[in-house]
């Protein structure tokens, strides 16, 4: 799409949602009830500034997802939560590992904060074929709410929000209580698209001050029955358990309620790879299974505070989170020249700690009323990956820890400690009475990469010297929400945001003789940083919600991973090493609109427009996905039910080619439809049934195929289900 056609399309979409909102302004006019209706119809989101805002005083695009859209949209995993979200996609873990972090308008993996109730989630870190330690696990039964905030937000989240920020939050007592003493609620869901089946339960009690959650949820599939599977391509099994607990106490307090919380998911994934075998390296090997084990244990403690003279809202937090990783990967190549057996374990963990605490004080100031936030977060992490192996000879039985030139046990990077230290502070101000709100920011962050002197590291890599690192960046922004009419406002906002080079770039060592290829650390990487400018309009009442938003991300020494760099000329070996990139500019426009149709009817359209491009070279960015809009109408007769008819629209992505101009997957377009429905009997009583692709269209999420050639043998296994059903019953007594 030409720069001229994208600006045409901007201002067509501009002056619809213009028309709209100036329309239905028009037309309430003479209607005394227009600023309770907007007000009625305006949403409360805390992800923006850490504190309770409404939308519409947000410069900025936040999404949020409450437990009623989980219901129905029929949300079971974390791709089905944004499955009617255009520009947030999840990364995929191919056909064996999970789910590898959210993706916000072309921006992803450990770019994107991600949050389970105000803690950062763990790292994401991947070797090879055999070794993707994920996101960290997170189990979507227990998850009441979730806030998507779209584009830099380094003032307030820090280093990791390059990209934008996801926060979750767990379900709470309070969820169930609704001012009694006692309340439970179990759920039962499942899915005909990998099997699955999910139990939860949760009950809660108040006693005085005192109150009490305990909740838990197991969940059991199995590998996905894509679309349209050619018939040579065989199908990878897939064994997948999960177990997720939760506990919350909480003490109400004269300083605000103080509330303790342990968590812990834990799962197990078997696979049987057979697509692979018998293609390129895998060419003589027979039989290749994968065992996972991931778990993450979780302490919380935190408290919303009461006004007090310094502060009229605020919070503090304190955690200590593991999260570990162990992967197991046995390969038979009895078909080799040298037949042999070969194993493989990868250990990741991750142990951190931290501080938060976040203020706000309302002001009045030389005539003008302030919201002054500040406040401060300190995370201490370590880091610990080991990889070993053993090869068996399948003609003696004799073993060797050498596996395909690798000499076993090994570190890919040393033992490293990270210390993360930001604190921020930002002002909104009322101009004038009724007029727009300004609200400037900034934020100051250290960042101290620490590498632990390790024999492993040491002896797998004697040449390679360790480096230690230790950056500060300041995290400027500015918004103005201006209001125009009733429920219809502007906004605009430049944002900076930066990420600190993370501990795989800058002391990875990776080096396999058999395919002659090396990975190199790169001591000499500079922070990535992100300029971003957005615009737009947000229009509600009860007739009519439509926001529209244009931007433009402008990034500078992007950091790419393990980029080809060249040949050893002394040894013709391939070298890979992550280097910064000049200039990366990505930029589009979002579209979302719901209005009431005659009758009851009610139509929804979300749309989302995209272009990245590498401007040293010109080249497409493969992480960006195609353009995408979804269509829903819904018919909601009854309070009791309701029914909807979505379709998803996918165009064409545009060719794709690597760093070496070597072709890649561009995935077709697609249209899907699904239809769901809800049926609520009682007030206690849920129940969601929905058809999923009713075509039983063959079409890939585009985060899930990144990077793949047009002929990896596991392309077919990617593509997304083919006709499936979906039912989850609530129930809560």
């Amino acid at each position: 799409m030409s720069e001229r056609t994208s600006e045409i399309t901007v201002a067509f979409l501009t002056a619809l949602v213009i028309g709209l909102a100036s329309g239905s302004v028009s037309a309430q006019q003479n209607s005394e009830r227009a600023d309770q209706d907007a007000l009625e119809m305006d949403v409360v989101t805390v992800v923006a500034y850490r504190q309770p805002r409404a939308l519409s005083e947000v410069a900025g695009t936040v999404t949020v997802i409450g437990p009623e859209r989980i219901e129905r949209d029929l949300a079971l995993d974390l791709p089905g939560l944004v499955r009617y979200e255009p520009g947030v996609e999840v990364d995929g873990g191919g056909t064996r590992f999970g789910f590898g972090g959210f993706r916000i308008r072309g921006v992803g993996g450990n770019r994107t904060a991600l949050l389970v109730d105000d803690v950062p989630a763990a790292n994401r870190f991947s070797v090879g074929n055999f070794a993707d330690s994920g996101r960290g696990l997170l189990e979507l039964g227990l998850v009441e709410r979730v806030e998507i905030l779209r584009g830099p937000a380094s003032t307030i989240y820090g280093s990791k929000a390059l990209g934008g920020v996801v926060a979750l939050s767990l379900i709470d007592a309070d969820d169930l209580l609704f001012g009694t003493d006692h309340a439970t609620r179990v759920g039962l869901s499942g899915a005909s698209d990998s099997d699955r089946l999910r139990a939860t339960a949760a009950t809660a009690v108040r006693s005085g001050p005192w109150s009490g959650l305990l909740a838990a949820s197991v969940l059991h599939g199995s590998e996905t029955d894509v679309a349209d599977r050619p018939t040579g391509t065989p199908l990878d099994r897939l064994d997948r358990e999960q177990q997720a607990a939760l506990v919350r106490l909480t003490r109400d307090t004269p300083l605000g309620p103080v509330r303790m919380t342990f968590d812990a998911v834990r799962e197990e994934r078997d696979a049987d790879l057979r697509a692979l075998l018998g293609t390129g390296r895998f060419r003589n090997t027979t039989s290749l299974l994968g065992d996972d084990r991931n778990q993450r244990i979780r302490l919380l403690l935190d408290q919303q505070l009461a006004p007090s003279t310094i502060a009229d809202r605020g919070q503090w937090r304190a955690w200590y989170q593991v999260s570990d990783t162990r992967q197991d990967t046995r390969e038979s190549r009895p078909l080799a020249s040298n037949p042999v057996d070969l194993f493989r374990r990868f250990d990741f963990r991750e142990d951190t700690r931290g501080f938060g605490i976040d203020l706000e004080k309302d002001l009045d100031l030389f005539d003008r009323a302030h919201r002054l936030g500040y406040g401060l977060e300190l995370q201490e992490s370590e880091l610990r990956q080991r990889r070993d192996g053993l090869q068996t000879s399948l003609a003696d039985g004799t073993t060797t820890d050498v596996v395909l030139g690798e000499d076993f046990p090994l570190r890919d990077f040393p033992i490293t400690e990270v210390v993360e230290f930001g604190a921020y502070v930002y002002d909104e101000i009322r101009l004038w009475n009724g007029g727009p709100m300004l609200s400037p920011g900034v934020r100051f962050e250290y960042y101290e990469l620490d590498s632990r002197s390790d024999p492993l590291y040491a002896d797998a890599f004697p040449d390679t010297p360790l480096t230690d690192l230790d950056t500060t960046a300041w995290a400027p922004r500015l918004g103005l929400v201006w209001p125009l009419a009733d429920g219809l406002e502007g906004f605009a906002q430049y944002a900076r945001g930066f990420r600190s080079p993370p501990f795989s770039d800058v002391n990875i060592g990776l080096d396999i003789p058999m395919f002659n290829i090396r990975a190199v650390p790169n001591p000499n990487l500079d922070p990535e940083r992100g300029h971003t400018l957005e615009a737009g309009l947000r229009y509600r009442s009860r007739a009519l919600r439509a926001e529209l938003a244009v931007f433009r991300n402008r990034y500078e020494d992007f950091i790419s991973t393990r980029a080809f760099v060249g040949v050893d000329p002394s040894t013709g070996t391939l070298l890979f090493q992550s280097i910064n990139r000049e200039r990366v500019r990505i930029e589009g426009a979002e579209l979302r609109a719901r209005g009431n149709l005659p009758g009851p009817f009610a139509l929804d359209v979300a749309a989302e427009w995209l272009r990245g491009e590498d401007r040293e070279t010109g080249r497409s960015l493969p992480e960006v996905g195609p353009p995408q809009a979804v269509v829903a109408l819904d018919y909601d007769p009854d309070p009791r039910w309701r029914v909807r008819l979505a379709a998803t629209l996918t165009r064409d992505q545009r060719r794709l080619v690597d760093e070496d101009g070597e072709a890649l997957f561009s995935a077709p377009g697609s249209t899907v439809i699904d239809l769901l429905g809800q049926w609520m009997p009682s007030a206690d009583l849920s129940i969601s049934l929905g058809l999923f692709n009713l075509t039983d269209e063959c079409y890939w999420n585009h985060a899930n195929v990144i990077g793949r050639q047009p002929d990896d043998p596991v392309l077919p296994l990617l593509a997304e289900p083919g006709t499936s059903v979906r039912a989850m019953v609530d129930w809560s007594f």
